[in-house]
């Protein structure tokens, strides 16, 4: 597995998956963030890409706002992570958070197993989320219903 930043080279492959994976904007506590600008890391296997990460550094510290791994156990995910956090140090930021919904039950133990804290669940508010983007469904993996986001979170 070869990590690479996303780069002006590979950043419209990087949208793509972006616009298929999550749509656009990526939205997290009532923020919508451009993914098609946000910094990086792609995952390749020669030239497929397997995974990738975004995220935004702002006063909160690093969020990352979006992970896909498309080879599952197989540490795609966790080596995504490890670079946003080399990341997130080199710019001096205090935590590495993000926020997933109360559906996704196997990124919930995913980021456990990674060190991360669960620090908040922000009850109901995917309803703030739908106004930014309506495009999220009422109903989740599993069929259940799509209502909170769960922060989680690293202290550097």
């Amino acid at each position: 597995m070869n990590i690479q930043p996303i780069t002006y080279e590979n950043r419209e492959k990087a949208t793509e998956i972006l616009k298929q994976e999550w749509g656009l904007p990526i939205v997290s506590r009532e923020t919508a963030h451009d993914g098609t600008r946000l910094p990086g890391f792609i995952a390749l296997s020669g030239e497929k890409i397997i995974g990738l990460i975004t995220y935004n550094i702002d006063a909160r510290g690093c969020e990352i706002t979006s992970l896909n791994s498309f080879e599952e156990n197989k540490g795609v995910g966790s080596a995504l992570i490890d670079e946003v956090l080399k990341a997130a140090k080199a710019n001096n930021c205090t935590r590495l958070w993000l926020v997933t919904t109360n559906d996704i039950t196997h990124a919930i133990r995913f980021y456990q197993r990674r060190g991360f804290d669960w620090i908040a669940t922000h009850i109901n508010s995917a309803e703030g989320m739908r106004k930014l983007k309506p495009t999220i469904p009422l109903l989740g993996e599993d069929g259940i219903p799509i209502k909170h986001e769960i922060e989680f979170e690293i202290r550097l």
